[in-house]
């Protein structure tokens, strides 16, 4: 942690959940919410769990004198998985208050990045307290997690969003190459695994 003048604080900030450090696994990301100034809260991605079931969490908390204080997990990608590999998280705010959240394949998981019944391989869109918001692409539907906003990912670790232009941007690792930088939408698939400009993968199943 660094002070106002960017002096590093000799003790560790208090009241940061578990992590899960290994390989890719760790903390991934610190957002301020949109109105911190009054609020003090910060929203952290990480990942949480064991080496034989992990997730890509998000948890809140407000920032005090030595910590941070009331912190609680607001979501986490559903099912858990083995390994050390491919989490995602990265986070933007939406001009609508929404927060986006990047997940990754976990690697060994690459097909699940293709159904919509779980997280995996996925970008979610949450309203502030991690809840699913009204106009998702998939909110209210009967099988596939109301979470998610575009699927099809492999590991998503560059997130911005251009208020000029009015687009949600994504860099996305490639395998052995293609590297991919897209534009975001709603409801969209972006091909993984079944179609990719690195080396060609076979889908099991």
């Amino acid at each position: 942690m660094l002070t106002a003048n960017g002096d590093l604080m000799p003790e560790p900030l208090d009241g940061v959940p578990e992590v899960f450090a290994s390989g890719q696994a760790g903390l991934f990301d610190v957002l301020p919410a949109r109105d911190f100034e009054d609020s003090r809260q910060i929203y952290l991605s990480y990942a949480c769990g064991t080496m034989d079931a992990n997730h890509t969490c998000l948890a809140r908390g407000q920032l005090g004198e030595q910590g941070l204080e009331n912190v609680s997990e607001l979501f986490r990608v559903q099912p858990a998985k083995k390994g050390s590999a491919h989490y995602g998280g990265r986070m933007v705010w939406l001009p609508d208050d929404t927060l986006v959240l990047t997940l990754g394949d976990g690697f060994d998981y690459r097909e699940q990045a293709q159904r919509r019944q779980n997280h995996i391989g996925s970008i979610v869109r949450l309203n502030p307290d991690g809840s699913v918001p009204d106009d998702n692409p998939f909110a209210g539907h009967d099988t596939y997690q109301g979470e998610i906003y575009s699927y099809g990912h492999r590991n998503v670790q560059g997130l911005a969003y251009d208020s000029e232009q009015g687009r949600l941007i994504a860099h996305e690792h490639g395998p052995r190459g293609g590297d991919e930088i897209n534009v975001i939408r709603p409801g969209a698939n972006y091909g993984w695994p079944v179609t990719t400009h690195g080396w060609t993968i076979p889908v099991r199943g």
